[in-house]
């Protein structure tokens, strides 16, 4: 059995015992551990969500310029994509995130006639368009993995029915909510 002094004598001599760290472990650690966090973040962002915010007009009135958005990944690529969802998509040739509504899935047919959108020969009701614009754009149907994406302001927006756009086959998720401005926070339809 130790004394109470023998005991402090232990525990002093392993506090010495304990290396202290150099400066340069010091920042070898915290470059460490930042570098982890990193890659942590990216890998949440890549596979499970992401926040994106809305730049620009085209989808007045369901997303206004400025809101931020919940961005579904994972669960987009695992459920695929139904027509009328919102994804953030890009388009050919760019890096930036664009937000549109799918209209036309992979194998459909779509035509728009005066701004009336048919796909598969059927017209579309459309109650979130409210910006209108009369444009016609040729029966075509979508290939393989390919989408078409319209704003729901049809008037500024720039999207598979403009030439140098066309079909989308890169679609990073599925908008799920408006998480800011606070007024407008809930799901997206």
């Amino acid at each position: 059995m130790q004394t109470a002094p023998q005991a402090a004598q232990e525990n002093t001599g392993n506090k010495k015992e304990k290396k202290k760290k150099t400066v340069g472990q010091e920042i070898l650690s915290w470059i460490g551990s930042l570098a982890i966090a990193l890659a942590a973040a990216l890998l949440i962002r890549t596979f499970l969500f992401t926040l994106i915010t809305v730049d620009g007009t085209s989808m007045m009135d369901t997303l206004l310029d400025g809101d931020k958005l919940y961005v579904s990944v994972l669960s987009a690529r695992i459920q695929g994509y139904e027509h009328g969802d919102i994804v953030i998509c890009q388009y050919p040739g760019r890096t930036d995130f664009i937000v549109k509504r799918v209209i036309g899935l992979p194998g459909d047919t779509v035509m728009v006639d005066h701004g009336q959108v048919y796909v598969n020969g059927e017209a579309l009701e459309e109650s979130y368009v409210v910006h209108t614009n009369p444009y016609s754009y040729p029966e075509t149907t979508m290939g393989e993995g390919e989408y078409f994406l319209l704003g729901d302001n049809r008037y500024v927006s720039h999207d598979s029915h403009s030439p140098d756009v066309g079909s989308v086959t890169r679609i990073i998720g599925k908008v799920r909510a408006i998480i800011w401005p606070l007024n407008r926070i809930g799901a997206v339809r």
